[in-house]
């Protein structure tokens, strides 16, 4: 259900103009998915992510297999890349009683609600290497959590060589099996790891003294400061002799975000100048009920596991959340984006499953019938907020939706310069009618208070 939800929403986007049309009309000039993937690996000084221009060409191709269809096939990939992701974080839950499938459902309105999330879902680029990173850690875990042999072994390192190109925060997955090996788990094994790591400084090789491809520096992606968004300009401006100062801020913010939902791309939201007329209910919601989820999580990983008595945070899932939240803050140094974190957010919520199912069972076992009604009422106002929270997912969707295809219009001839010159535009015709024929509801004539109590984070 919340697979089909999401990716119905996902599905309604259009192929977006900005971060899409023009990676889109490169990739189409390539003859082959190979030489896509060569355009890809010198397509950008500190980006490596020939993996996206090879997809882009495949989804090109069979789009242009079945008539065109190019919105049908790129969006219904985006929505199938949702879903899986839903559906593979449901089987490395796996629930077996109802216990289980209550702490899910809670676990599910965390992960949807989470703004990590939102832009794994909003934008495309044209293919949502976030997303796509997001279920390469997922899948890396259920291969750790298996009886393990040569296949397992191969299987992640594929993923890891997969995932590293299609964006810098696919080494995460190395991440991801060394924390689940550390945890206990064998199904990823020592050999595989020294592969991994043999891998990694293949990846390191290719990236510096190969291609030379340097690092983000301090003003090349806009990011926030305090209580406020900087230009790169102002980044340069403000930072440019002293750049630590703004990576210590942006990690420490990084830091902050998944478990508190404070500061968003290291702005401090909830506490910048906005509109009086708003109600505070947005940022309230936003702040208590990821404090809420937070502290289950701190319980439940300061808890001694039976029988061996060791802490809860030693498991795989925790262990596992917190190697990605540090390695994405680490990797999100020179700009903070919500999107770097999904990874994490996606295993936080994961962590949050474990602790409402086992605090439901010391509730069920050992709790006074006296603390059950108080403690019942409070999950329920929490996951009340939690849902209030995923319905604002629905909401942005159907906004971005209505903008990406308004884009269509306000960046092209006459308002503006296309992002792609027109006599050099193969596909721009075809994705123009296509979106135009995508009819969308203004979502700015639903009732006024949605864009206040569900904001844009």
């Amino acid at each position: 259900m919340f697979a089909a939800g999401v990716s119905a929403s996902v599905f309604r986007i259009p192929i977006q103009v900005s971060d899409s049309l023009e990676i889109i009309e490169v990739v189409d000039r390539t003859p082959s998915i190979v030489s896509a993937f060569t355009e890809g690996l010198y397509a950008s000084r500190t980006m490596l992510r020939p993996m996206r221009q090879a997809g882009t060409k495949i989804l090109l191709e069979i789009a242009r297999g079945i008539g065109g269809r190019y919105n049908l096939v790129f969006r219904g990939f985006h929505a199938a890349a949702a879903a899986l992701l839903i559906l593979l974080f449901a089987g490395v839950a796996r629930p077996r009683d109802w216990t289980g499938v209550s702490a899910l459902c809670f676990a599910m309105l965390v992960l949807t609600g989470l703004h990590t999330f939102g832009g794994m879902m909003r934008e495309a680029y044209p293919i949502n290497h976030f997303l796509l990173i997001s279920i390469y850690c997922l899948a890396a875990f259920a291969i750790a959590e298996t009886r393990g042999g040569i296949a397992a072994d191969i299987a992640a390192c594929v993923l890891f060589v997969v995932a590293s190109l299609t964006l810098e925060s696919g080494v995460l997955v190395f991440a991801v099996g060394v924390a689940a090996y550390l945890s206990g788990l064998r199904g990823v094994s020592r050999r595989a790891l020294v592969a991994m790591a043999i891998l990694a400084a293949g990846y390191v090789i290719l990236r510096v003294p190969v291609l030379q491809m340097a690092g983000n520096s301090v003003g090349e992606r806009q990011t926030g400061f305090g209580t406020e968004m900087l230009t790169t300009g102002e980044l340069r401006a403000r930072f440019g002799a002293t750049p630590w100062l703004l990576y210590a801020y942006t990690i420490v913010c990084s830091l902050l975000t998944v478990p508190f939902s404070q500061p968003v791309a290291g702005q401090w939201t909830a506490f910048a100048p906005w509109d009086p007329n708003a109600p505070p209910l947005f940022f309230l919601n936003d702040i208590g009920t990821s404090a809420a989820a937070t502290a289950g999580v701190i319980w439940y990983m300061a808890r001694r596991r039976a029988p061996d008595g060791r802490r809860r945070w030693l498991d795989p899932a925790p262990l596992v959340m917190l190697a990605l939240v540090a390695g994405s803050a680490l990797l999100s140094y020179a700009y903070a984006k919500s999107e770097i974190m999904s990874a994490a957010g996606v295993f936080y919520a994961l962590v949050v499953y474990f602790a409402v199912r086992e605090l439901t069972e010391v509730l069920i076992t050992r709790a006074s019938r006296s603390m059950r009604a108080p403690v019942l009422l409070a999950t329920i106002l929490v996951a009340g907020a939690w849902g209030w929270r995923a319905m604002g997912l629905q909401y942005r969707l159907q906004r971005g939706a209505f903008e990406a295809r308004s884009e269509w219009v306000l960046r092209m001839p006459p308002y503006n310069e296309p992002p792609v010159p027109l006599p050099n535009a193969r596909l721009t015709p075809r994705l123009l009618d296509e979106a135009l024929h995508r009819g969308r509801t203004n979502p700015y004539l639903l009732w006024p208070p949605y864009a206040r109590l569900w904001g844009e984070n």
